[in-house]
C-alpha cells in the first residue's frame, strides 16, 4: 500500500462522503430524506439498477454512524502514541490526508484495549468524551479517520483523516522520514485517542459494487435479475425430458442417494445441479426452505454434488455464523465420504479470523484459509526431507560417506583452533603472534585432544542411518499429512494422495523390521545383530516397494515454490473448488488472475440485502445462481426508518418471488411437535408443509410441567397486565408477564433439579424493554449454574435461524383498542412461533389481541378452537405471582400521583434546524 494512493482509486469516496458531513448532519434523521427513493421491483438497465440503491446505503451509513456516535461513551478506544504524515516513497506528501498513527498498548485500562481493524471509523479526540456533546464542544481537537491498512511489520497504522492534523505539537523533522506531528512522548503533550465507532469495510465494497469498482468484474448475470418472465425458475423441458436423461443427472441421483434426503430435497438438488446443462432458460434457481425444512442439509448435498462434478462454486451468506454452519455441514458429508477420505484441499473457508471463530467448529480448521496458508508454508522443505530420504534408501554407504567427509572437513585447522582458543580465554581481545609462540606446546596438545574428540564423536554407519532415516520420516509424515489434507486435488491426482499413508506405513514397516534385525535375540537376551547393510539387502522387496511409491509421490505433488502469505493464499483460492465466505468479503475474488466461478450459491438469501448481493453477482465466468431462503421470515436488519420505507432491507429472493418467479418449495418440516406446526403452516404456509414421520412420534411428546397448561403448545392469557413505554428507546415493557415468564422458569429450574434432564429454554419478546426487564430479573434468580439446564433471552430477531426445547413468547401490547405496533409484523411473528421443538406457550392479552386486526386474533381464536387457551389464574403459583405484580405497580402509581402536577420549569430545548444535505458529483469539504 503506497501513501500517495487517493480515496477515489481505493474505493473510499463513500468515506470522503462521510466525512464531508458535520455531527448536526449525522444526528439529523431527515438529512437524506428528500434524496432516497423507494427501489422499484424492475429496471430499465444495469445503471438504473444499481444507482437505485446508492441513496439508500448513503442514508443506512449515516444512522449506523449516528447510533454510534449517541453511545461513544461505551465504545472501545485505545490511546495513540504518534501521528505521522504518509509519505509515498520519494517522500513527497500525499494530497489527501494520509496520516500513520502509533497505538500505546501499554497494559494500563486507562489506555484502553482497542486495537484498529482495515475499514474501522474511528473518531480521535483529545478526551474520553462521556456523551455526543463532547465531541462538538469549541477548542477540542476532534476529527474522524478511516483506518486505510496496517503494516503489521512496523505496527503502524495508516488512516484516512477528514481533516488535517494542525495540533500544537513539535515537529521531528528528519531527513528520508516523515514529519512527526504528535508524539505523547513530547512536553507536555496532551492525551489522543482514537474511538471505534463502526466498521465500514461491508458498506465500501457495496459502494464499489454499485459504482461498478470491482475489478475485472462482469454485468451479465447482473442482467438476468432486472425483469422476470412466467417461464423463470422452471426447468427447461427441451434439456430434461425423459428421453433426454444426462449423465449427470444419473451421476447426480447416485451421489445423493446415501444422504438421507426427502423427495422435495433430491428435487431441489437435483433441479439445480443438472441446470449446468441448459442454455435455454434463466440460471437463478430459488429454493424455499421454511423453518425446520432441513435447508442447511439440502444445501450441503447440493454442494457435495458439485464437488464430485468438480464445478467451481461459491457459497455465501449474510453473516459469518450462516457461512460457518453450511461449511461444518459440508465437512461432516466430505469426512463421511469413503471417497473423500482424503483431504479437505478443495474446500476453502475465509474471513476475518478474529470475527469468525472457525475454533468453535470441530473441524473447520482443515478448510479455514488462514490455516491453510500457515500450514503450507511451513511445507516449503517438503522435497528435501523426501529425496533425502530416498537417497539415504538407495545409497546408504555414499550418503554415510558424504556426512563422513563434511564432518572431518569442519575440524579446525591448528591455527584455526589456536585462534578460537585464545578468543574464548580472553574474551575477543585481538591475538597476538607472541602468544601463539609462547604457548605452542599446550595448544597442540589441546589440538590433538579436541582432533581425538571430534573423530570419536562421529556416527558409525548404522548410528547415522537410524538417526537420519528417523529424522527424515518424521519431517516426511508431518509435511505429507498436511499436503494430504490442504493440497487441492488439481495439484496431486487422488491415486497419488492415497499414496501417501501407504507410503508412510510401509517406512514405518521398514523401520521396525531393521530395528529388531540390529538386535538378535538370544537366550541370554539380546546382542549386537547383523548390519544395516546388511538388513536393507535382506528387506530389499520391501525397501524397494517403499522407494517406488516415495519417486512417485516426488514426481506427482506439485506444490509451487511460494514463501509470501499473501500469495499463498491467492493460490489456494485460485484452485479450490468449493469456496465459502459472507456476500461482501467475497471481493477478495475480484484479484486480477482468479480463476472464474461458475456456480455462486446463496444461503440465507431472503436476509441478504440486495444491494449486497451485487457484490458475488458481478463474478466473471457465473452462470448459474442458487437463491436459499424463505421471504415469510425476517429480512436483512435496516436501522434507518427512511432506508426501511425505501425497502432497503428487501433481498434479492424476496425481489424475484414478488415478480412471479418460481420457488422450489421444501415441504417436510423436522424441528416442531404438530400441535406447534399447525398454526405457522396454516397461517403462512398455505398447509403445504408436511411433519416429518419422527416429530409425530409419542416420543417427541415431551412434557416438563404438569398441567394442561404446559401442554404441546398453549396460550396463556395475562389479564391483568400493563404494558409501558418508560421512555424513549427503551421500548415497551409488561411487567405482570415478566413476572409470570419467571414463575415459569422457576418451575422449570425445580423440576430439573429433581429429574435431571436436559432442556433448552427461549424466552423471546418482539421489544427490547421487555427483553431486558425480563433478563434482569432471571438474573436476580441466580438460576442453577448447568450446562443440562440453559436459557436464553433474546429478542425476535436474535432468535432467527435458532431453535430450542421450549419456547415462551411474550407479546407484551396490553390495551383497550387492540393496539399492537409492530408485533403485527407477519415475518417477526413467523419467526417467534416456529422456534420451539417440543413446548411453545404465548402469554398475552387475549382481548387487546383479539381486538387487533392482526394474525394474532387469528391465534388467539385458533387456540380456542382447539382448547389450548388458558388463564393465567388456573395455576395459582403463576396467578399469585402476576396479582403481586399488579399490587406492587398500583402502589407504585398511588406514591407518584403527588408528584405528578410538579413541574421542574425553565425553557424548553429548541428545535434543531433541519439541514437538508447534498451529494451532488464529488462531496463537500469535510467540516468533521
Amino acid at each position: 500500500m503506497e501513501g500517495s494512493c487517493s480515496a477515489k482509486e481505493e474505493g473510499l469516496h463513500l468515506v470522503e462522503t462521510v466525512f464531508s458531513w458535520t455531527l448536526k448532519d449525522v444526528l439529523n434523521e431527515n438529512l437524506c430524506k428528500h434524496m432516497v427513493r423507494k427501489i422499484p421491483q424492475t429496471f430499465l438497465s444495469i445503471t438504473d439498477y444499481l444507482n437505485s440503491f446508492i441513496p439508500s446505503l448513503i442514508e443506512e451509513t449515516r444512522s449506523d454512524l449516528s447510533s454510534s456516535l449517541k453511545g461513544v461513551s461505551k465504545a472501545p478506544f485505545c490511546e495513540i502514541s504518534s501521528v505521522e504524515l504518509e509519505r509515498s516513497k520519494s517522500f513527497i506528501p500525499t494530497k489527501s490526508f494520509f496520516y500513520q498513527i502509533s497505538v500505546n498498548r501499554t497494559n494500563n485500562d486507562e489506555n484502553g484495549t482497542y486495537e484498529p481493524e482495515v475499514g474501522d471509523l474511528i473518531a480521535l479526540t483529545d478526551i474520553k468524551p462521556k456523551t455526543v456533546d463532547d465531541l462538538n464542544r469549541s477548542k477540542r481537537n476532534y476529527h474522524i479517520g478511516y483506518v486505510h491498512g496496517i503494516k503489521e511489520s512496523t505496527d503502524k497504522i495508516s488512516i484516512l483523516s477528514s481533516k488535517s492534523f494542525d495540533m500544537d505539537i513539535r515537529f521531528s523533522l528528519r531527513s528520508n522520514s516523515a514529519p512527526k506531528l504528535y508524539a505523547s512522548s513530547s512536553n507536555n503533550a496532551p492525551k489522543l485517542y482514537a474511538f471505534c465507532l463502526l466498521n465500514l469495510t461491508t458498506n465500501v465494497r457495496i459502494w464499489k459494487a454499485l459504482n461498478s469498482q470491482l475489478e475485472g468484474s462482469s454485468l451479465s448475470m447482473m442482467k438476468k435479475v432486472l425483469q422476470a418472465d412466467s417461464k423463470n425458475g422452471e426447468t427447461c423441458q427441451i434439456c430434461f425430458s425423459g428421453e433426454n436423461d444426462s449423465a449427470t443427472c444419473s451421476s447426480v441421483k447416485n451421489i445423493i442417494l446415501s444422504q438421507n434426503l426427502n423427495e422435495s430435497q433430491k428435487d431441489a438438488v437435483l433441479n439445480c445441479v443438472t441446470s449446468r446443462e441448459c442454455h435455454h432458460n434463466d440460471a437463478v434457481k430459488l429454493i424455499w426452505g421454511p423453518p425446520g425444512t432441513g435447508k442447511t442439509k439440502t444445501v450441503a448435498s447440493l454442494l457435495f454434488s458439485l464437488l464430485e462434478l468438480k464445478v467451481r462454486t461459491l457459497t455465501c451468506a449474510p453473516t459469518n455464523t450462516a457461512v460457518l454452519e453450511v461449511a461444518a455441514r459440508l465437512h461432516n458429508l466430505v469426512k463421511e465420504s469413503l471417497e473423500y477420505d482424503i483431504g479437505f484441499g478443495d474446500i476453502v473457508v475465509f474471513g476475518n479470523k478474529s470475527r469468525m471463530k472457525v475454533d468453535c467448529y470441530r473441524g473447520l480448521s482443515d478448510v479455514f484459509l488462514d490455516y491453510r496458508v500457515d500450514n503450507l508454508l511451513k511445507c516449503s522443505g517438503w522435497k528435501h526431507s523426501l529425496e533425502s530420504m530416498i537417497k539415504l534408501l538407495e545409497y546408504p554407504k555414499e550418503q554415510y560417506d558424504s556426512y563422513k567427509r563434511e564432518e572431518e572437513n569442519s575440524i579446525m585447522s591448528l591455527e584455526k583452533f589456536a585462534m578460537q582458543k585464545y578468543l574464548n580465554e580472553k574474551n575477543d581481545n585481538p591475538l597476538t603472534l607472541q602468544f601463539l609462540k609462547d604457548s605452542t606446546c599446550n595448544i597442540e596438545e589441546q589440538y590433538l585432544s579436541y582432533k581425538d574428540e571430534k573423530r570419536k564423536s562421529i556416527k558409525t554407519l548404522d548410528q547415522f542411518f537410524v538417526e537420519r532415516f528417523r529424522s527424515n520420516a518424521e519431517q516426511m509424515e508431518k509435511n505429507l499429512g498436511t499436503l494430504r489434507t490442504h493440497l487441492p486435488t488439481s495439484l496431486v491426482p487422488l491415486a497419488e494422495v492415497k499414496k501417501i499413508p501407504i507410503a508412510l506405513d510401509l517406512l514405518r514397516s521398514l523401520e521396525n523390521s531393521l530395528c529388531k534385525s540390529k538386535l538378535k535375540q538370544t537366550s541370554g537376551g539380546c546382542e549386537e545383530g547383523e548390519s544395516i547393510i546388511d538388513s536393507l539387502r535382506r528387506f530389499s522387496i520391501k525397501k524397494e516397494e517403499c522407494l517406488v511409491k516415495l519417486r512417485s509421490l516426488s514426481q506427482t505433488i506439485l506444490l509451487p515454490n511460494i514463501t509470501d502469505k499473501y500469495e499463498m493464499a491467492k493460490f489456494c483460492l485460485m484452485r479450490a473448488r468449493l469456496i465459502f465466505c459472507t456476500a461482501s468479503s467475497s471481493t477478495k475474488l475480484f484479484e486480477d488472475g482468479m480463476t472464474p466461478v461458475e456456480f455462486l450459491v446463496i444461503d440465507e438469501a431472503a436476509q441478504l440485502k440486495e444491494c449486497e448481493s451485487t457484490i458475488p453477482l458481478q463474478l466473471s465466468g457465473l452462470h448459474h445462481v442458487i437463491l436459499i431462503g424463505d421471504e415469510r421470515q425476517l429480512p436483512a436488519v435496516v436501522k434507518s426508518q427512511v432506508s426501511e420505507e425505501a425497502e432497503y432491507g428487501r433481498s434479492l429472493f424476496e425481489r424475484l418471488v414478488s415478480l412471479g418467479y418460481k420457488k422450489h418449495l421444501l415441504n417436510v418440516q423436522y424441528r416442531m411437535h404438530p400441535s406447534i406446526s399447525l398454526f405457522p403452516n396454516k397461517e403462512f404456509y398455505e398447509e403445504q408443509l408436511s411433519d416429518a414421520p419422527f416429530v409425530r412420534e409419542m416420543g417427541y411428546n415431551r412434557r416438563f410441567l404438569e398441567g394442561k397448561m404446559y401442554g404441546s403448545y398453549s396460550f396463556i392469557n395475562i389479564a391483568k397486565g400493563k404494558e409501558q413505554k418508560p421512555g424513549r428507546g427503551h421500548g415497551w415493557k409488561n411487567k405482570a408477564e415478566a413476572a409470570a415468564v419467571c414463575k415459569i422458569i422457576e418451575s422449570l429450574e425445580n423440576e430439573f433439579l429433581r429429574s435431571k434432564k436436559k432442556v433448552s429454554i427461549g424466552i423471546i419478546s418482539p421489544y427490547n424493554g421487555q427483553v431486558s426487564e425480563i433478563q434482569e430479573r432471571i438474573k436476580r434468580q441466580n438460576l442453577v449454574s448447568d450446562p443440562n439446564f440453559s436459557v436464553n433471552i433474546r429478542s425476535v430477531d436474535g432468535f432467527q435461524g435458532g431453535e430450542q426445547d421450549i419456547i415462551i413468547i411474550s407479546t407484551v401490547r396490553s390495551n383497550e383498542n387492540g393496539n399492537i405496533g409492530f408485533l403485527d409484523n407477519r415475518q417477526r411473528a413467523n419467526v417467534a412461533l416456529t422456534r420451539a421443538r417440543y413446548c411453545l406457550w404465548i402469554l398475552g392479552n387475549e382481548k387487546t389481541l383479539s381486538r387487533s386486526d392482526s394474525l394474532w386474533r387469528n391465534l388467539v381464536n385458533h387456540a380456542k378452537e382447539r382448547e389450548c387457551f388458558h388463564k393465567a389464574e388456573d395455576d395459582k403459583k403463576l396467578g399469585q405471582a402476576i396479582e403481586n405484580e399488579a399490587l406492587l405497580m398500583e402502589l407504585l402509581d398511588e406514591s407518584e400521583t403527588p408528584f405528578k402536577k410538579l413541574s421542574l420549569g425553565g425553557t424548553s430545548r429548541p428545535t434543531p434546524t433541519t439541514f437538508r444535505g447534498s451529494f451532488r458529483g464529488r462531496p463537500r469539504t469535510p467540516r468533521w
